[in-house]
């Protein structure tokens, strides 16, 4: 994964599912930095990274969120279904299904 800069333009953000890791776990494995970013309710910070294919995606925390792991977060352009950017980034990064605690239903679907 490539590390993006946080102000690169990316168009409106979408949480497409968490994962068990925590931000330190996402620095130390995949060379990603957190940075402040703007959230309506509380702190949050957000890294950004390429996968292979192109797909820019976020990993973000809202600091007062008491629940652990990190969201994935998927930007505007062409938007492929949650379970597919999950896909690509777990055979991208080495993680499983099992660091996944929660993914978007797909588009569509209640």
């Amino acid at each position: 994964m490539t590390p993006v800069p946080i102000d690169t333009p990316r168009g409106a953000p979408e949480v497409v599912a968490k994962l068990t890791l925590e931000r330190a776990d996402v620095e130390r494995r995949f060379g990603l930095w957190f940075t402040g970013v703007d959230h309506d309710l509380s702190p949050a910070v957000m890294a950004l990274g390429r996968l292979a294919g192109g797909t820019i995606i976020g990993f973000a925390k809202v600091e007062l969120d008491p629940s652990p792991g990190v969201e994935v977060v998927q930007f505007a352009g062409p938007v492929p279904e949650p379970r597919d950017v999950v896909a690509e980034l777990l055979e991208d990064t080495g993680l499983t299904w099992d660091e996944v605690t929660w993914l978007l239903p797909q588009r569509g679907e209640p």
